[in-house]
C-alpha cells in the first residue's frame, strides 16, 4: 500500500535513447500482465522517429511528453481476436 500512496507521476523525459535490452524486457513484462483469457487483447507499438512521435501528439491528448520522450509506446485494444476465441469456445 505504500508503494501507492507515495507514487507520483513524473512528465519530463529526457531524450536519451532507450537500450535496447532496457526495451525488451518492459515490453517482456507487458506481454505477460494479465488480462481476461490470458488473451492480451492489445498490440504494443514502439515509436521512437522523432516526426513520428508529433504525428502521434494529438493521439496521446496532446501530451508534450508524447515529443519529448525517446520513444514512446501506443497500446492498441483488438477486442475481434477476444470475440473470436469466444466463438470458437461458445462462449457468452
Amino acid at each position: 500500500m505504500n508503494a501507492i500512496f507515495i507514487h507520483k507521476s513524473i512528465r519530463n523525459y529526457k531524450s536519451d535513447p532507450v537500450p535496447a535490452s532496457l526495451l525488451d524486457t518492459i515490453l517482456h513484462a507487458g506481454s505477460r500482465a494479465s488480462t481476461t483469457g490470458n488473451m492480451q487483447v492489445y498490440s504494443i507499438i514502439v515509436t521512437a522517429d522523432a516526426a513520428i512521435r508529433e504525428k502521434l501528439w494529438a493521439a496521446h491528448f496532446k501530451q508534450n511528453m508524447v515529443v519529448q520522450a525517446p520513444l514512446i509506446l501506443t497500446f492498441c485494444a483488438d477486442f475481434h481476436r477476444f470475440e473470436i476465441w469466444c466463438r470458437q469456445r461458445k462462449a457468452d
